[in-house]
């Protein structure tokens, strides 16, 4: 079984078909990229799968459960966490703060008993503080917990963002645009640190414009254009398809390899 299958997924706005007739699996411990070019209809597949919109046809089952059309706080409770392509940090906290923000709906003491010293807040909020902990070293930020989280290089506010979607314990993360803005050197470290994410989740959707840091880290690759498939496979095979060339390239690229 796999750990996540998108069955003819499709949606319209009006007259205009978003996404087209989508399918495709998404394997235990690999990283699947989902890439096309501007326009192809990725954003709205990310909505799809997250719940922000619901798909006219088609069904979105993670490990088995059929998630279609679940609110977005449900999605994320059943196992897919997201980042998004513009940074959305709380600008005014701490990086600790952005960390426990995330905890919020996992805390477990009603509002009535926040209003007064007891054990039970006591406790939740010391297991919140030692996970905020945990993440914040797994994501190599522990020596900032207490700066402000905009005063970090753009990089690190990336994986901010990361360690807070993993707040959620998801099984998927899905990061989107993770590289946007980055320099160089700050993607290559990102290319390595995706990679070591397959230790704490069960698999990562990549939406990525960078074919260079897809090419590298990718399992398998599913290419959009126009809100329809038009290739699905690992990253040598994707990168000598003629129709991604076409799609990427214009007809005086077919015989070029799409290349970062």
């Amino acid at each position: 079984m796999s750990l996540l299958e998108v069955k003819d997924l499709t949606i319209r706005f009006g007259g205009l078909v978003a996404v087209d007739d989508l399918s495709f699996t998404m394997e235990e411990g690999q990283v699947t990229s989902l890439i096309g070019p501007n326009g192809a209809g990725k954003t709205t597949v990310i909505n799809l799968l997250t719940g922000f919109y619901t798909p006219n046809e088609g069904k979105v089952i993670l490990d088995g459960e059929d998630i279609t059309g679940n609110s977005t706080d449900s999605v994320v409770e059943k196992g897919l966490s997201r980042t998004f392509q513009n940074i959305r940090l709380f600008s005014n906290m701490t990086v600790e703060e952005n960390i426990l923000i995330g905890m919020q709906h996992r805390i477990n003491y009603g509002a009535f008993l926040s209003m007064f010293p007891n054990p039970k807040k006591n406790s939740e909020e010391r297991r919140a503080l030692e996970e905020t902990t945990k993440i914040l070293e797994r994501v190599d930020l522990s020596e900032y917990r207490y700066d402000r989280s905009t005063s970090l290089p753009y990089g690190k506010q990336r994986k901010l963002e990361i360690g807070r979607a993993l707040v959620a314990k998801p099984k998927i993360l899905l990061l989107d645009e993770p590289a946007a803005g980055m320099n160089p050197v700050e993607k290559k470290e990102l290319s390595i640190f995706i990679k070591s994410l397959l230790n704490d989740v069960r698999g990562i959707l990549l939406i990525e414009h960078d074919m260079k840091l897809v090419m590298d880290i990718s399992d398998k690759i599913v290419v959009l254009n126009h809100g329809a498939k038009i290739c699905e496979g690992k990253p040598e095979e994707v990168q000598r398809n003629p129709e991604v060339i076409e799609a990427y390239l214009g007809r005086k690229g077919v015989h070029q390899n799409v290349e970062g």
